[in-house]
């Protein structure tokens, strides 16, 4: 897996990348001229009348690219039954977490992109968000199905992806005995081959790396004051163009419809993941680095 998008080192806020080689596939959405369809919202501004267009990056169990079909992941399915309710028909594009951002506010060649993204205080200079949605948690992945920061102080060997929201204070409780990587990839190759006792990462990468492994349990990170990631986990979003108030104002209630109704729990179930993480009714948005 890439190294994610999520990572508070990474250059968050590019703005100024081309957007190529897109590949656009339509999905089975109903039309929103179907006669059997009323949309919950009237009068969206879409970059394309009466279509949802979605970018699509590769961050399996969110967004994945899937070669002659449509894409796969939590946050497509999210945006499907967004679609069908305002009666759009949805069209995805390949994208990146370089060019995404550029392609909603700069070429207009997207509504939204998918992908757990964190609301930034870099990215909300240039974007809107809707949501949030759920949580992407700390977990750990370990033999014996750790689930505390008190529990890997008392390990020799800790390792975790560089530059996420819990890395720093990790670094300051457990010092010596945490090794950082550059890429989620290169953190499971050392825990799968015994080089270290435990691993700590996202919630959701964890359990599609390890789905098929056996003897390992991913679980999400017990609260602990120590390291704030834990108590406050980052929410996710959906990038929108800034300024869109019709786009977001159907978005945002949608999310909220698909909350309350249990259908966002039901799609975060379907994926393979833990109900909890969906962020509760009326939780406010919180911009990372604000």
């Amino acid at each position: 897996m890439n190294t994610k998008h999520t990572r508070i080192i990474a250059a968050i806020g590019i703005i100024g990348v081309a957007g190529a080689g897109l590949v656009g596939c339509s999905s089975d959405s109903g039309s929103s001229t179907r006669s059997d369809c009323t949309p919950k919202h009237s009068d969206i501004s879409t970059v394309a009348s009466g279509t949802f267009t979605v970018g699509v990056t590769d961050l399996p169990p969110f967004s994945q690219n899937v070669s002659g079909g449509d894409p796969t992941g939590l946050d497509i399915d999210i945006v499907k039954k967004i679609a069908d309710m305002e009666c759009l028909d949805i069209e995805f594009k390949e994208a990146t977490y370089a060019n995404s951002i550029p392609m909603i506010s700069q070429q207009q060649a997207i509504d939204v992109t998918t992908g757990a993204w964190y609301p930034t205080a870099e990215r909300n200079e240039v974007v809107d968000f809707a949501g949030p949605m759920y949580t992407d948690s700390m977990s750990i992945v370990s033999k014996t199905g750790i689930k505390s920061v008190s529990e890997l102080e008392s390990l020799d060997s800790v390792g975790t992806v560089d530059g996420y929201l819990w890395t720093e204070d990790l670094k300051t409780l457990l010092g010596d005995k945490l090794k950082t990587y550059q890429s989620s990839v290169e953190l499971q190759q050392d825990i799968l081959n015994g080089r270290l006792d435990a691993g700590v990462d996202s919630y959701g990468t964890q359990v599609y790396e390890y789905k098929d492994q056996s003897g390992y349990q991913v679980e999400i990170t017990e609260a602990d004051d120590r390291v704030i990631a834990s108590v406050e986990p980052a929410q996710t979003v959906l990038p929108l163009k800034k300024g869109n108030d019709s786009l977001k104002t159907a978005l945002d209630e949608d999310l909220e419809s698909m909350r309350e109704d249990g259908t966002l729990a039901d799609l975060v179930k379907g994926a393979g993941l833990d109900p909890s993480i969906v962020v509760p009714a009326e939780t406010e948005l919180k911009i990372i680095g604000a």
